[in-house]
Parts: structure tokens; sequence; C-alpha cells
């Protein structure tokens, strides 16, 4: 009996590992994961999260000081309504649907719903020729309300009253001419 074993090409094989295709595929799956939480790791720190509370005893304790300035509002009847006609910015108030002249000056805040950079005050003051009608008389603080307003993109507007113990808010989305909360 002649056994004769035969030599295939992986018995002759003797290059090294390092010259073979599936080592390095292996290889790389834990590399780019590694490289992949570098990034993620840098861009976190370089841009951490501005919504995140540290103190959520506080915010929540600012939450229903908030929650009782819409219920004041709703107990006094308010509704504004915010017109942008001609260039001009006005803010009109009413109570029970009449005019409102009790109030000295409304505060006006403009938040954007994700970057809190574009967030903005105005003082609204009001018209001498027209009861409870408010306006802007900075023409600046017209022009930057008025390029908010023309934008493409959604704001929350709220208005408070001078003694701060009232709030109407509303979420809306611009462009816009008019806005009635």
């Amino acid at each position: 009996m002649n056994t004769q074993r035969t030599t295939s090409a992986a018995d002759t094989d003797t290059r090294p590992w390092y010259q073979y295709r599936w080592p390095w595929i292996l290889i790389s799956i834990p590399a780019f994961s590694m490289v992949l939480g570098v990034i993620l790791i840098t861009t976190a720190i370089k841009n951490p999260a501005i919504l995140v509370v540290d103190n959520y005893y506080a915010e929540g304790r600012g939450i229903n000081r908030s929650m009782a300035l819409d219920d004041a509002a709703l107990a006094l009847q308010l509704t504004t309504t915010l017109s942008v006609e001609n260039g001009a910015i006005t803010l009109q108030l009413l109570k029970n649907g009449v005019a409102d002249t009790g109030e000295d000056a409304l505060r006006l805040f403009v938040y954007h719903v994700t970057d809190n950079h574009r967030d903005h005050e105005f003082l609204m003051l009001p018209a001498i020729d027209q009861a409870g009608i408010f306006e802007l008389l900075d023409p600046e603080e017209q022009a930057l309300l008025a390029d908010i307003l023309a934008s493409d993109t959604s704001w929350y507007l709220e208005v408070r009253g001078s003694n701060n113990d009232w709030r109407l808010r509303e979420r809306i989305t611009t462009p816009l001419a008019e806005a009635r909360f």
C-alpha cells in the first residue's frame, strides 16, 4: 500500500499573518469603534447639553410658579395679539375682551425652541393715542423683532405684565404677521 500524502496550498503557504486580509478586517472593527468613541467624547465635551438641569428640585418649583402665572392670566381673562403692520410691531392686551390700560409696560420674551442663544427680551410701552396697545419704541429692537418674526423657524412668545404677576405664552411658527394668545 502506497500512501502518499498530497500537500495542499494551505500546507505550503508560509506567508506571515499580516499579509492576509482577514486579520486586518477583524482588527479594523474595534479600531474603528475606538476612533468613533474618541470623536463622540470630544464632541460631548466641547458641546455640553444646555437643556440638562443640575438642580431638579429648584427647577420643579420654578415650573410651579410659571404655572401659577398662567393660571393668573386665565383668571384675569387676558388675551393678547401681536401684530406686524408696515414695519410697526404692536401688542394689544385685552382683559375680558376690553382693552386693558392697567399695565405700565409689558415684557415680551421671544424664546427659540432649541437655541437659547437666540432668546430675546423686549420692553413694550403703552401707545400714547390707543388704549391697550403697546409698542416697541427702539428702532433697533423693532428691526430685531421684525427679523425674528420673518425668519423661518419656531419660537415661544411670552408676554408678562409689569409686576410679573401673570403670563401668556404661545408657540408660533414664523414667518407671521399676527399671533393671538
